[in-house]
């Protein structure tokens, strides 16, 4: 059986015949990637403007130009055209983004780490560590969640002067951890 040519490929297509699109995609796919790929794309660009050029094809399916029965040179006009497109859009945008005001510069995570992992914060994490799991609740809701004593010892199911006998403990240890920096190795007092 002799291969049909593109151009009798593409009537059937036109006819309603689903593979024929499949056909001409398998037929040329590879030559319009390597065009893509000598045009200086990288593979996954070349990649997506090849889909792009096919979709191409599919879109202007009533004004495709056949040569000798081929539809390749039109393919390989149509992925320049495509790559062209693409590469003006990339420079584009590029441009675009060097006119917007850079950002402020940020900290250096490095500094934040070291500021992290500072003797002082040791120290605080070490008291806390060894205190009841209670007071640490009560420590995080007051100090970082901003709730009142009362509504975290609510909470956590415990007086509001029970709450402030604890958070006047914990921070006479985290005082005393902070003044004495060798106790905080040791059990709380």
């Amino acid at each position: 059986m002799e291969a049909l040519d593109d151009q009798a490929l593409w009537q059937r297509l036109v006819a309603g015949d689903a593979h024929a699109f499949g056909t001409v995609w398998d037929r040329h796919r590879d030559r319009v990637f390597r065009h893509l790929i000598a045009a200086g794309n990288s593979p996954s660009d070349a990649e997506d403007l090849t889909a792009a050029a096919f979709l191409e094809l599919w879109r202007r399916r009533a004004a495709v130009r056949f040569v000798e029965g081929s539809l390749l040179p039109w393919l390989l006009v149509t992925a320049q055209n495509v790559h062209r497109n693409a590469s003006r859009a990339r420079r584009r945008y590029r441009s675009f983004l060097d006119r917007l005001p850079h950002p402020e510069p940020e900290p250096d995570p490095a500094e934040l780490i070291a500021e992290r992992d500072s003797p002082r914060a040791r120290q605080v994490r070490a008291v806390l560590s060894t205190s009841r799991a209670q007071d640490r609740h009560l420590a995080v809701l007051t100090t970082l969640e901003g709730f009142t004593v009362r509504e975290a010892a609510a909470a956590i199911g415990i007086s509001e002067s029970a709450a402030k006998m604890r958070l006047s403990r914990l921070r006479a240890r985290l005082s005393q951890a902070l003044l004495d920096p060798a106790r905080t190795e040791g059990t709380p007092s």
